[in-house]
Protein backbone atom coordinates (compact mmCIF):
# COMPACT_ATOMS: atom_id res chain seq x y z
CA UNK A 1 0.00 0.00 0.00
CA UNK A 2 0.80 3.54 -0.62
CA UNK A 3 1.44 5.91 1.73
CA UNK A 4 -1.04 8.23 0.09
CA UNK A 5 -3.61 5.05 0.69
CA UNK A 6 -2.64 4.99 4.17
CA UNK A 7 -3.00 8.61 4.84
CA UNK A 8 -6.28 8.77 3.32
CA UNK A 9 -7.60 5.78 5.82
CA UNK A 10 -6.15 7.74 8.73
CA UNK A 11 -8.27 10.95 7.53
CA UNK A 12 -10.84 10.63 10.20
CA UNK A 13 -7.87 10.96 12.70
CA UNK A 14 -8.64 7.46 14.09
CA UNK A 15 -6.20 4.85 14.36
CA UNK A 16 -8.03 1.72 13.07
CA UNK A 17 -4.86 -0.74 13.66
CA UNK A 18 -7.32 -2.33 16.67
CA UNK A 19 -9.86 -2.21 14.55
CA UNK A 20 -8.45 -4.19 12.22
CA UNK A 21 -7.21 -6.55 14.84
CA UNK A 22 -10.83 -7.14 16.17
CA UNK A 23 -12.52 -7.43 12.78
CA UNK A 24 -9.85 -9.94 11.80
CA UNK A 25 -9.92 -12.15 15.04
CA UNK A 26 -14.18 -11.99 14.42
CA UNK A 27 -13.62 -13.27 11.09
CA UNK A 28 -11.10 -15.67 11.69
CA UNK A 29 -13.03 -17.60 14.85
CA UNK A 30 -15.93 -18.23 12.67
CA UNK A 31 -13.89 -19.04 9.67
CA UNK A 32 -12.48 -21.57 11.51
CA UNK A 33 -15.69 -22.54 13.07
CA UNK A 34 -17.00 -22.81 9.23
CA UNK A 35 -14.87 -25.31 8.63
CA UNK A 36 -14.90 -27.05 12.07
CA UNK A 37 -18.19 -27.54 11.19
CA UNK A 38 -18.02 -28.45 7.55
CA UNK A 39 -16.14 -31.00 8.47
CA UNK A 40 -17.97 -32.44 11.03
CA UNK A 41 -21.21 -32.30 8.57
CA UNK A 42 -23.32 -30.17 10.94
CA UNK A 43 -24.44 -28.21 8.09
CA UNK A 44 -26.26 -31.60 6.46
CA UNK A 45 -29.97 -32.26 8.05
CA UNK A 46 -29.11 -34.69 10.26
CA UNK A 47 -25.74 -33.65 11.65
CA UNK A 48 -27.26 -30.00 12.11
CA UNK A 49 -30.18 -31.41 14.20
CA UNK A 50 -27.48 -33.07 16.38
CA UNK A 51 -25.65 -29.85 16.86
CA UNK A 52 -28.56 -27.75 18.43
CA UNK A 53 -30.21 -31.20 19.55
CA UNK A 54 -26.61 -30.86 21.97
CA UNK A 55 -27.26 -27.59 23.14
CA UNK A 56 -31.23 -27.48 24.11
CA UNK A 57 -30.91 -31.06 25.41
CA UNK A 58 -27.97 -30.94 27.98
CA UNK A 59 -28.95 -30.97 30.93
CA UNK A 60 -27.97 -27.81 32.37
CA UNK A 61 -29.72 -25.93 29.65
CA UNK A 62 -31.92 -23.09 30.32
CA UNK A 63 -35.41 -23.64 29.40
CA UNK A 64 -37.00 -20.14 27.35
CA UNK A 65 -39.26 -19.39 24.66
CA UNK A 66 -36.62 -20.08 21.88
CA UNK A 67 -36.48 -23.83 22.58
CA UNK A 68 -40.19 -24.08 20.83
CA UNK A 69 -39.05 -22.32 17.88
CA UNK A 70 -36.04 -24.85 17.56
CA UNK A 71 -37.92 -27.61 18.32
CA UNK A 72 -41.46 -26.53 15.90
CA UNK A 73 -39.72 -24.64 13.01
CA UNK A 74 -36.23 -25.30 13.09
CA UNK A 75 -35.80 -28.88 13.44
CA UNK A 76 -38.88 -29.85 10.86
CA UNK A 77 -37.00 -27.30 8.16
CA UNK A 78 -33.25 -28.68 9.50
CA UNK A 79 -31.86 -28.78 5.27
CA UNK A 80 -33.52 -25.02 4.91
CA UNK A 81 -31.54 -23.80 8.35
CA UNK A 82 -28.67 -26.12 7.70
CA UNK A 83 -27.60 -24.18 4.42
CA UNK A 84 -28.73 -21.07 5.70
CA UNK A 85 -26.30 -21.14 8.56
CA UNK A 86 -23.62 -22.29 6.32
CA UNK A 87 -23.75 -19.74 3.97
CA UNK A 88 -24.04 -17.30 7.51
CA UNK A 89 -20.96 -18.46 8.77
CA UNK A 90 -19.11 -18.08 5.62
CA UNK A 91 -20.39 -14.76 4.87
CA UNK A 92 -19.75 -13.14 8.05
CA UNK A 93 -16.18 -14.83 7.93
CA UNK A 94 -15.14 -13.69 4.63
CA UNK A 95 -16.86 -10.28 5.03
CA UNK A 96 -14.86 -9.16 8.39
CA UNK A 97 -11.70 -10.92 7.52
CA UNK A 98 -11.19 -8.94 4.13
CA UNK A 99 -13.17 -5.70 5.10
CA UNK A 100 -15.80 -6.01 2.86
CA UNK A 101 -19.40 -5.52 3.16
CA UNK A 102 -18.27 -5.37 7.28
CA UNK A 103 -21.46 -3.49 8.18
CA UNK A 104 -23.42 -5.75 7.20
CA UNK A 105 -21.40 -8.75 8.32
CA UNK A 106 -20.83 -7.45 11.19
CA UNK A 107 -24.72 -6.91 11.90
CA UNK A 108 -25.48 -10.44 10.85
CA UNK A 109 -22.92 -11.60 13.27
CA UNK A 110 -24.22 -9.91 16.25
CA UNK A 111 -27.69 -11.84 15.58
CA UNK A 112 -26.34 -15.01 14.67
CA UNK A 113 -24.54 -14.60 18.31
CA UNK A 114 -27.68 -13.93 19.38
CA UNK A 115 -29.14 -16.72 18.38
CA UNK A 116 -26.45 -18.68 19.47
CA UNK A 117 -26.63 -16.96 22.96
CA UNK A 118 -30.10 -18.34 22.93
CA UNK A 119 -29.78 -21.76 22.22
CA UNK A 120 -26.73 -22.28 24.73
CA UNK A 121 -27.92 -20.82 27.65
CA UNK A 122 -26.57 -22.14 30.65
CA UNK A 123 -24.49 -24.96 28.39
CA UNK A 124 -21.67 -22.66 27.35
CA UNK A 125 -20.12 -19.56 28.79
CA UNK A 126 -22.22 -16.35 28.79
CA UNK A 127 -19.63 -13.75 28.22
CA UNK A 128 -18.39 -15.65 25.01
CA UNK A 129 -21.35 -14.92 23.27
CA UNK A 130 -21.06 -11.35 24.55
CA UNK A 131 -17.75 -10.31 23.86
CA UNK A 132 -18.47 -11.71 20.32
CA UNK A 133 -21.36 -9.58 20.24
CA UNK A 134 -19.48 -6.64 21.78
CA UNK A 135 -17.18 -7.30 18.87
CA UNK A 136 -19.09 -7.12 16.08
CA UNK A 137 -21.26 -3.70 17.44
CA UNK A 138 -17.94 -2.32 17.52
CA UNK A 139 -17.39 -3.28 14.12
CA UNK A 140 -20.78 -2.45 12.48
CA UNK A 141 -20.55 0.98 14.51
CA UNK A 142 -17.32 2.03 13.35
CA UNK A 143 -17.05 0.23 9.82
CA UNK A 144 -14.37 -1.14 10.71
CA UNK A 145 -13.53 -2.21 7.04
CA UNK A 146 -12.43 1.53 6.20
CA UNK A 147 -9.29 0.58 7.44
CA UNK A 148 -6.53 -1.95 5.63
CA UNK A 149 -10.24 -3.26 4.05
CA UNK A 150 -12.06 -3.70 0.94
CA UNK A 151 -14.70 -1.22 1.91
CA UNK A 152 -12.11 1.49 1.62
CA UNK A 153 -12.26 0.85 -1.70
CA UNK A 154 -15.60 0.15 -2.43
CA UNK A 155 -17.03 3.71 -0.67
CA UNK A 156 -16.42 5.76 -3.65
CA UNK A 157 -18.54 3.23 -5.46
CA UNK A 158 -21.62 2.57 -3.64
CA UNK A 159 -23.92 5.01 -3.40
CA UNK A 160 -24.70 7.01 0.14
CA UNK A 161 -27.54 5.65 1.01
CA UNK A 162 -26.81 1.85 0.47
CA UNK A 163 -23.42 2.54 2.42
CA UNK A 164 -24.70 3.25 5.32
CA UNK A 165 -26.04 -0.41 5.69
CA UNK A 166 -23.71 -2.28 3.71
CA UNK A 167 -19.86 -0.70 4.57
Amino acid sequence: MSRKIIHEMHEEKISGGYLVLIRFTLGMSFFTTWLSNLAKGAFSRSGFIDTVSYFIDHPDHVITPFDSVIRNIVFPNASLFGLTWFFLELFISLSLMFGIFTRLGSLIGAGSTIILALGALGVDWPWTYGLLFIGFITCALVSAGKWYGIDFWLKEKIPQKVMLFVI
